[in-house]
């Protein structure tokens, strides 16, 4: 098996192409648009990101879609970050396009679930992925997708590549390579997952699916691999794919406090080892992430973590020896949350000495031991989107130089560049004819626009004049259409308009209460109204969707 470097699709997705022609025009039929084999359209479905506002708002959109017959149109569905949410979900039944009013309406029903993904399940699926290598916090927070779905683990363990049997919609799922990104190398940062193959965009280096966990050297799969891994399953996917909930900085304060919120949330355990108490210096950690604020309790408790650690505890943490009244007591309470965060992380990185005796503890307390000894430390160091790289040595003059220097590779959101999947519609080799893209994003309703006019002018891409000086971003419509001869048609759909809240203030409103950095949703009232106005935009706009559908002269 090698690396392949091409610019055409992979024969899979040709074929797929091909089977999909006859089956798109028997749905264009349905909405009496009559089109010649040579003509059918080629569309593609678009879902931002914008976590749990994305996954909710794609589902809604998804369910109307079916309803109103218009999913058997199109020929691929395309996500970033959240949207990829509402993807794995739905194609937990490849055929899913065939009931997708149940489909949707299952998932959206699930998020009211959070006993989904217990803490012993968990971090039963962190060890395996421990064992395989490459492990990572998008590993964990794969897991925490799932919890956040209210989906169970075993749901969601599938391999990507089960995706091509039957599908009507072709998925794509897109990433960024953490080092191309940092570099600002836009033509080669793109990484796309299909259930057939994955890869670069650019220089247009791609491996089977089934095979990208797998070590390659020089263009080649290497064998007799160390450890065997297995294919890449949803919930690795969902980690690397579904992340961008902000800047670095906010998805790691947000993933930590979920971390010690999980860990809080487990009744204390009684620890069968050498120093009994030990075990309460991790509940003390959790609770101190979460009230640093309140200066007697945090006081009480940090001179608390001084006994349990014993006589050595000026060795585990040198900033808890600051502690004392008087200190504290100055301190502005930015500056205790910056205080507790030091003493967390010291005693992180060296739990292996403080904690060394309760290495083989077993049950609830071992769980919890297990996760601070190998997950909590990725906080510190910041590893994320590991797999191993299939370029390592690759010589090819198409492939940078520097992309082929490492073993491994680190896979990121790309919606922290552009917050939805055009590049992965713009690919030459698609001949994609219309582009429909539901905006789930936060703020600018036409940030993504603006991204991707630059991208595709900086790659030599088509794509229609946008004039960005007629968008009003405080009252958005609920549609726009933007065409341009020799150029795909692009259908802009904002989550939040002027058309479905009806005024400036009921938008701002909307866009608060469904704000990206919040607790899970499981209130059934709110998760139902999110998906509704979302399905509403595909209602008030049918026809719009469907007039680019019409043979010229028609």
């Amino acid at each position: 098996m090698s690396v392949e470097i091409r610019d055409d699709l992979s024969p899979p997705e040709i074929n797929f192409i091909k089977k999909s022609q006859t089956k798109i025009q028997d749905a264009l039929k349905i909405h009496d648009i009559y089109c010649p084999e040579n003509m059918v359209p080629r569309v593609a479905l678009l879902g931002s990101g914008g976590g749990q506002r994305a996954y909710i708002g794609f589902l809604g959109v998804m369910r109307q879609l079916g309803k109103e017959d218009l999913l058997g149109c199109m020929q691929y569905v395309a996500g970033v970050s959240g949207s990829t949410w509402c993807m794995s979900s739905l194609y937990q039944d490849p055929q899913w396009t065939q009931h997708a009013e149940e489909a949707a309406n299952a998932a959206l029903l699930s998020m009211s679930n959070k006993n989904s993904v217990s803490f012993h399940d968990g971090v039963q699926w962190f060890k395996q992925r421990y064992a395989e290598g490459d492990f990572s916090l998008s590993d964990v927070w794969g897991v925490f997708t799932c919890r956040i779905k209210g989906v169970s683990l075993e749901q969601e363990c599938r391999p990507l590549d089960q995706e091509g049997n039957g599908a009507r919609l072709y998925p794509l799922y897109s990433a960024m390579e953490k080092h191309c990104f940092h570099k600002k190398q836009q033509k080669e940062m793109w990484f796309e997952f299909s259930p057939h193959e994955v890869g670069f965009l650019e220089p247009g280096a791609y491996v089977k699916t089934s095979l990208l966990k797998r070590d390659f050297e020089g263009g080649i799969m290497q064998p007799g691999q160390p450890v065997q891994r297995k294919p890449m399953d949803m919930v690795q996917l969902q980690g690397i794919c579904g992340s961008a909930l902000g800047d670095f900085g906010q998805i790691k304060k947000y993933m930590k406090d979920a971390f010690w919120d999980w860990i809080s949330s487990i009744s204390p355990v009684t620890e069968n080892a050498t120093n009994p108490g030990k075990i309460d210096i991790l509940y003390i950690l959790a609770d101190l992430m979460k009230n640093y604020a309140d200066p007697e309790y945090n006081l009480s408790e940090l001179e608390r973590l001084q006994c349990l650690l014993g006589e050595s505890w000026e060795d585990f943490s040198p900033t808890l020896m600051l502690v004392e009244h008087q200190s504290w007591g100055g301190m502005t309470d930015q500056e205790k949350e910056k205080h507790v965060e030091s003493i967390h992380d010291e005693l992180i990185a060296s739990v292996d000495k403080w904690g060394h005796d309760h290495s083989q503890i077993g049950g609830t307390a071992g769980d919890v031991w297990w996760v601070i000894r190998h997950v909590m430390p990725l906080f510190i160091g910041w590893k994320f989107g590991t797999v191993a790289n299939f370029l390592y040595k690759c010589q090819d003059d198409a492939i940078p130089k520097d992309m082929i220097q490492e073993k491994q590779m680190h896979l990121i959101d790309a919606g922290l560049y552009l917050n939805s999947p055009y590049p992965s519609a713009l690919r030459a080799a698609r001949c994609i004819d219309l582009i429909i893209s539901f905006d789930f994003s936060d703020g600018d309703p036409f940030e993504t626009l603006r991204v991707t006019s630059d991208y595709a002018d900086k790659n030599g891409h088509p794509f229609p004049n946008v004039d960005f000086t007629r968008l009003d971003p405080k009252r958005p419509k609920s549609c726009y259409v933007f065409e341009e001869k020799g150029k795909p048609t692009v259908i802009h759909i904002p989550v939040f308009n002027m058309d479905n809240c009806k005024d400036e203030a009921a938008i701002e409103k909307e866009r608060k209460e469904y704000a990206t950095f919040q607790s899970t949703y499981r209130d059934k009232t709110k998760i139902n109204h999110l998906a509704d106005l979302a399905a509403e935009n595909v209602t008030m706009n049918q026809g719009n969707i469907l007039t680019p559908f019409w043979p010229p002269g028609e």
